[in-house]
């Protein structure tokens, strides 16, 4: 599936051409999801979605997924960069698209450790750049 747009959910700053960067906007953990779901929604994004999650953030991908499906917006894709990982069953039909791991140079070995987790889900996992590797996968058919 080719991608329309990538949004960069609050707290992934990374330098992609053309992408919604909601970085700036960093809501309470309690409203994260709703507050992003209405930005992505305001800012009327080209369909299907690559949604792009750093750290901690990670652990809302099933959440902001689900409001995007709510919402009728096709999600293309999750890209993770040294993330928090979601709880399986968190949202039960989670993901509903493919999910990619990258691992940058500044994660802790915490963060490598998980990576394990990602790839027994049969995730794909990225080391390197995460603006280069989030472009990429941009732009992948």
């Amino acid at each position: 599936m080719a991608i329309g747009s990538v949004v960069l959910t609050p707290g992934s700053a990374y330098a992609v051409a053309g992408a919604l960067d909601l970085a700036a906007d960093e809501p309470p953990e309690a409203e994260w999801t709703a507050r992003t779901a209405l930005a992505i929604a305001a800012a009327s994004p080209a369909a299907p979605l690559l949604l792009v999650f750093t750290g901690t953030a990670a652990a809302q991908a099933p959440f902001l997924g689900f409001a995007q499906r709510s919402a009728r917006r096709a999600v293309g894709g999750y890209v993770l960069v040294d993330p928090v990982l979601p709880r399986p069953g968190a949202v039960s039909d989670w993901p509903d698209a493919p999910v990619t791991v990258i691992i940058t140079a500044a994660a802790d070995e915490d963060t490598r450790s998980a990576a394990l987790g990602a790839r027994l889900r049969g995730w794909e996992i990225l080391e390197g750049d995460a603006s280069a590797l989030i472009s990429e996968i941009a732009g992948r058919p």
